[in-house]
């Protein structure tokens, strides 16, 4: 509580603390309160995949306890920092996000990481992690396997105009 109610950095060592002894602890409901507060303060803190992280722990806790306002909770903050709902495809190009996708297809059609950088202002090593987790989701291991592997794109009679 005192490290949700204190926020920022501080509050955010504060709830990892907390995380650390709960861990060691008997029960359960705690440990869960504390991963959502910890995640809470991360996501505040732009830190998303640490707060998913926190949060999945979090749902994976309260699924075994059965604490359903919890889980609740969790999975409602991982939506807003980015993760997908349950049931949603974890493989295969539906599983892609929409940037992962736009970037396999830039990536599929020859363009470079660079260029791929430069064209949608990216980092260059923000390509390089969407397109890592994109070849995990459709099970290739080389930029040559793209094309065969993504779906084809949808016709946009606008995009060809120009």
């Amino acid at each position: 509580m005192l490290g949700e109610a204190t926020g920022g950095r501080r509050g955010l060592r504060l709830t990892a603390r907390a995380v650390g002894l709960l861990r060691a602890a008997p029960g359960g409901a705690e440990l869960i309160a504390a991963l959502i507060a910890h995640g809470r303060l991360l996501l505040a803190l732009r830190e998303r995949s640490q707060a998913r992280a926190a949060l999945h722990e979090a749902v994976e806790h309260a699924e075994r306890l059965g604490a359903v306002r919890l889980r609740r909770v969790a999975e409602d903050l991982l939506h807003e920092g980015g993760a997908r709902r349950a049931g949603a495809p974890r493989t295969g190009p539906q599983a892609l996000t929409d940037s992962e996708r736009r970037i396999a297809g830039l990536a599929a059609e020859g363009r470079t990481n660079a260029e791929i950088a430069a064209a949608l202002h990216l980092a260059r090593r923000t390509v390089e992690t969407h397109l890592t987790a994109a070849y995990r989701k459709l099970g290739i291991t080389r930029r040559t396997q793209l094309p065969a592997a993504l779906p084809p794109a949808p016709y946009h009679p606008a995009a060809r105009a120009g």
